[in-house]
Parts: C-alpha cells; sequence; structure tokens
C-alpha cells in the first residue's frame, strides 16, 4: 500500500489512477484515515498532517486496487466521523431501527453499472404529468400486493400502473440516506472504546420518533439504504445496494417515466450543494431535483452548464437570470386558490382566472390542491379540522387554515348525499388541476381516493395511516377512471399545456382569441364577489394548428344550477366530461347548457375558420 499526497479537488472517495483518493474537509491540524476490511475489521491506520493538507481539506492518495470491499471513516480528536460524501453506508437497511451491534462505515467503492445507453428523458415540463411519493410509503402497505414493499423496487412494479394512469414524471420526497432515528450523532469516548467500531447509537424506544417523510439533514450523495429490498433483506453484512436505484430509474425510463427527487439542505454550502446534484445526474441519471436551499445555492444550481437539462424545482424561484426552461416553482398559491374555489368562498373567480392560466416565461409553475405536506384530496373534502393526535404533539403541529369543508359531516359517513357531495368535489378539484396552464401533479393515491384520517402532517408517522392504501373500492375506481380520462383529454389538446402563456387574443384570426371567459352571458363573465361559476374556453387551433375545435369548461362552485351562455359556433356543442353523474344539460338550441351545483362539466364544439381573402 502506497500513500502519498492525494488530489484535494476530489471531495469524497474516488478512484484515482491504480488506487484511491480520499478528501475530507476539517478545521483541524491533524486527522487519521480508518480503513476496514471486507468484514469491517480494522485493517490499516493512515496519519493525515499538515502536508496533506490545503486550507481545510486534507487529501491522501492510497495506491491499492485491493480496497475495492472495503470500508473507511476519519477519526479527529478521538472521536470518528463519516465522510459527507459518502456513497454507501454499512447497517442501515432498516427503517426506523438501530441497533448497538450496528457498525456505520462508508463504502470505499461501489459496484460499475451498465446503464445500456440510458439517459435522461429530458421532457419539457408543458408535457409533463407529475405524481409525489414516498418510496416507503408508496408501496408498504399490505395492501399494494408488490413483492419487496416499501423499497425502490416497489416503484418497479408498479410501472405499469403508472403507465397506465398517465404519468410521465414521478418525484421521490427524500431519497438519500437521511437520517430518520438519529444514528449518526456526535461520537462520545465511551463509544469510542470500541476502536473500528464506526458510529453507534442507542434510541429509547419509548420517546424516539421517526422522520418518515425525510426532510432532515443525512448523507446526501448515498441512496435511502432501508429503500433497498437489497439492504433490507440482509442486515448486518454488506451488499451493494446502490444498483437498485439505478434499476429503478433505468426501468422507469425504459417506460417513458421520468425520476425527480427531493432534497432537503439546511446549512449546506454552495458548493456541496452543487456536487451533490451533479452526482446524483450523473452517477444515477436523475432527470431533477426539488431542492430546498439557500438562493445563492439555487442560483448557482441554475446557471451550472452540466444541469442545463436538469429540471430543478424549488419554491421561491425569481428568474431574474433570465429565461430558464429547466426551472420550476411549486405553486402553492394555486393550491390555496382552488380549495377556495372549490369550497365555494366569496370573490375567488378573478383569481382562479388569473392562476389557472398562469405559465410565466422564466420558470414553470407546479400545480397541484394536495400534496404530502397537508390534506390528502379525499381528506380535503371529509374534514375541516386537522386530526393529528397520532403525532404526539396535542394536534399543535400541521397547517391550521388548509380550505377544506367536509360537506356536511367530519370524517367517515354513510350518508349518500354527502358521499355523492365528496365524490363530485373530488372530481372538481382534478379538472381545475389538469384543466389548467403549467405542470400538474397528483399526490399517490389521490387518484383513488386514498385518506390519512384527517391527519395533514404525518410526518413522523410510519404505518398504514400514512402509507398509501391500495384497497380496491368502488369509489376509488370512479376517482381513477375520472383521473384517466382528464389526464388522456388534457394530453390529446395541445392548448391545455402549452410552453408559453395564452394572450386572451386572436393571433391567428380564426374568430376566436386563444383563450376567453364566459359566464350567465357569452363573452362576459360575471366575475362579483358573489359568483361562484365560470366558463373558460379554449380555442385548440393555437396549439394545433390543425385542429379547429374548443374546448368550454364549466366550473359551477355555487350550491345552485346555473346556466353558461356557449359562444354561438357553426356546428355543435357536446359535452365530453361531467363531475356531476348526471351530466350537463345543452340547452336554448346549442347557445347554452345547464350546469348542477358543485360541478364541473367540460364541453367541445368544432368550426370552420374563415377563409382569408384574397388582395
Amino acid at each position: 500500500m502506497l500513500i502519498s499526497k492525494g488530489n484535494p479537488m476530489l471531495m469524497g472517495c474516488s478512484r484515482y489512477k491504480d488506487g484511491y483518493n480520499f478528501t475530507y474537509e476539517a478545521e483541524c491540524d491533524s486527522a487519521a484515515l480508518l480503513i476496514f476490511d471486507a468484514h469491517m475489521k480494522p485493517k490499516e491506520r493512515i496519519e493525515l498532517d499538515s502536508s496533506m493538507k490545503c486550507g481545510n481539506i486534507f487529501s491522501v492518495y492510497v495506491c491499492d486496487r485491493k480496497l475495492d470491499k472495503s470500508f473507511y471513516c476519519y477519526e479527529i480528536d478521538g472521536l470518528m466521523y463519516l465522510d459527507p460524501y459518502a456513497k454507501a453506508i454499512t447497517d442501515c437497511g432498516r427503517f426506523g431501527q438501530t441497533d448497538e451491534k450496528d457498525v456505520y462505515l462508508a463504502a470505499i467503492d461501489v459496484a460499475d453499472y451498465d446503464w445500456e445507453d440510458d439517459r435522461p428523458l429530458n421532457y419539457d415540463y408543458s408535457d409533463c404529468i407529475f405524481y409525489k411519493m414516498n418510496v416507503r410509503g408508496f408501496t408498504k402497505s399490505r395492501t399494494s400486493k408488490v413483492k419487496d414493499k416499501g423499497t425502490f423496487s416497489g416503484i418497479i412494479n408498479k410501472i405499469p400502473y403508472l403507465k397506465e394512469l398517465g404519468i410521465t414524471t414521478i418525484e421521490l420526497q427524500p431519497a438519500y440516506e437521511f437520517d430518520e432515528i438519529g444514528r449518526f450523532p456526535q461520537l462520545t469516548d465511551t463509544i469510542m472504546s470500541k476502536y473500528g467500531a464506526g458510529t453507534h447509537y442507542s434510541v429509547d424506544k419509548n420517546t424516539r420518533k421517526i422522520n418518515y417523510w425525510g426532510y432532515t439533514g443525512g448523507f446526501y450523495f448515498a441512496p435511502k439504504a432501508s429503500y433497498s429490498s437489497i439492504a433490507s433483506k440482509h442486515p448486518g453484512v454488506f451488499r451493494d445496494y446502490t444498483v437498485e436505484f439505478k434499476n429503478v430509474v433505468k426501468e422507469l425510463h425504459r417506460n417513458g417515466i421520468e425520476v425527480v427527487m427531493e432534497m432537503f439542505f439546511t446549512d449546506e454550502s454552495t458548493g456541496f450543494i452543487l456536487q451533490c446534484v451533479r452526482h446524483w445526474v450523473t452517477e444515477y441519471h436523475i432527470d431533477g431535483v426539488h431542492v430546498y436551499c439557500d438562493e445563492s445555492a439555487l442560483k448557482a444550481l441554475s446557471q451550472d452548464a452540466l444541469l442545463a437539462d436538469t429540471k430543478i424545482i424549488t419554491v421561491y424561484w425569481n428568474g431574474k437570470t433570465g429565461t430558464k426552461k429547466h426551472m420550476a416553482n411549486y405553486n402553492n398559491d394555486f393550491q390555496n386558490i382552488a380549495r377556495r374555489l372549490l369550497k365555494g368562498d366569496e370573490n375567488m373567480l378573478g383569481e382562479f382566472a388569473a392562476i389557472s392560466r398562469k405559465n410565466e416565461a422564466n420558470s414553470a409553475s407546479i400545480n397541484y390542491i394536495a400534496n404530502n405536506n397537508g390534506f390528502t384530496l379525499n381528506d380535503l373534502v371529509s374534514f375541516d379540522r386537522k386530526h393529528n393526535e397520532l403525532n404526539g404533539e396535542n394536534n399543535r403541529d400541521g397547517e391550521d387554515f388548509n380550505f377544506s369543508w367536509n360537506c356536511g359531516e367530519e370524517g367517515s359517513t354513510r350518508k349518500r348525499k354527502i358521499k355523492e357531495l365528496r365524490m363530485r368535489q373530488i372530481k372538481n378539484a382534478l379538472a381545475f388541476v389538469f384543466l389548467s396552464a403549467g405542470t400538474p401533479l397528483i399526490l399517490a393515491g389521490d387518484e383513488f381516493g386514498n385518506s390519512q384520517n384527517g391527519n395533514n402532517n404525518p410526518y413522523c408517522v410510519d404505518s398504514e395511516l400514512s402509507w398509501v392504501n391500495w384497497k380496491e373500492t368502488k369509489e376509488g375506481k370512479e376517482i381513477l377512471e375520472w383521473t384517466k380520462a382528464l389526464i388522456q383529454f388534457r394530453q390529446n389538446n395541445k392548448i391545455l399545456h402549452m410552453p408559453q402563456s395564452l394572450t386572451l387574443s386572436d393571433r391567428v384570426s380564426c374568430g376566436y382569441p386563444d383563450i376567453s371567459y364566459h359566464g350567465t352571458n357569452a363573452w362576459y363573465a360575471q366575475m362579483n364577489t358573489y359568483d361562484r361559476h365560470l366558463g373558460i374556453m379554449y380555442s385548440c387551433v393555437y396549439g394545433d394548428e390543425e385542429d379547429h375545435s374548443l374546448i368550454y369548461a364549466a366550473y359551477n362552485m355555487h350550491w345552485e344550477n346555473h346556466s353558461f351562455a356557449l359562444p354561438k359556433i357553426n356546428g355543435t356543442w357536446k359535452v365530453d366530461m361531467s363531475s356531476n353523474v348526471s351530466g350537463a344539460v345543452i340547452e336554448d338550441n346549442n347557445r347554452s347548457v345547464c350546469v348542477e351545483p358543485r360541478s364541473v362539466a367540460i364541453l367541445t364544439g368544432t368550426y370552420e375558420i374563415p377563409a382569408k381573402k384574397e388582395k
């Protein structure tokens, strides 16, 4: 084993020449690199002194390719530390569980992988249908009927379902090695008595709280071991579980589905964040990241040439650096406005008209009406109040203002009228999302009425309550078919997913603007404080010059019937979809449509573009 000064530009542990380069940041005068064999027994101790230091970076080159299946950590002042750039970590395969025998060490190397010409799909935001999931919760329930429940492989089992639904992009809640149970604290001198044992930690099972969602710190360069069927099946024996995440990405790409990862950073440096995102894009071929970081790091990500085709999603991108097609914002304003209109609040039509056509040039908008941070869609129409008692915080946690409405009774009910109303409201909400400009996102399970029993913040609940319930029900099937139909309708009509904003003008002289608003009278939408019905018409020719058809979405969020005036066309209108089982009725010789209370109707009609007169 030949040892020399390393390359401080290569952070973490990297294959380098005929050996490995180890680089570690620490504000101290000396440190030690501890190397362990394949059985995690002490093998070598390499002292790191000032000769191997540049600034606060220690770097050493070890010329020995026999280290491939070995492990390492660092020792400073008698304490051992894991490398924040670790690519894989031992003994993390059991979610929310620790043991005094656990040994946490970083793998020196991970296996090579044959990507078979795989590459990110690079879909435009305008063509995407986002589907957000927690990897564990997506298939952990016994109702999921998959082999490897709660794992990356479980997602592979659900790919046919995702394709049939029409999903183009899945967004994963944190799936890197986040610390859900506190297994990586600062070590104490007493723990160091077991030299070479890595980090140990005992958790009081009576007081511990699991971070089920993963919005916390951890080791950002390693996939979550407990989300791997490989690691979870072999606790105490290291198996290279990184291949499983790569298998998931490759299989999803083969089936035309992108992968976006959420990454929650706290006080990490801009350089660290940039290297992390680059690592996941190059090593794991992900298509995008939804990052929580400060503005300087976000700006660096937006301007990085390597990430120019990578989706970068955030919550506050201001676009000051110009148009960035790969940047997007989570549109929480859409959620709140849509929810308030859904439950019938006053003075919401103008705001909804504006937010539903919002499609800024400098970034995309991700629209949703339910997300992991709040009620599921089913609970949004079933509960007036949050019910977070299981979280152990006396129901003080979670959002208090959910803009929800239980439709007449809190929680589950057997009353037919209430159940019918809730069904319409769920369908209405989905129509709001899929008929609006921007990129639609649905929370896993919302497409068939998944419930969390009114818990709007189950960040620490790892049980059937927070896992997606795949049990088939009559109501769930009805919601699922409605969701599929909406997605198909959206994808079939380019005007509903344009890459640029609609202008409310007749730019091609077809006799109709690209988007227009209507109400009791055609071409005039009444948006008074007390009004709760609105017609939005789209001219499809602006999305496809060969498509001379119109789409008319009639939103009636009032508790009374309303008649919508239909613009005159040299053809007929027909009702394609209605959230009310009895449908909508076209009246007055094709000049109006009557829509029942709290319902959405989608109509289509065709027309002929007048021939241009020759000069």
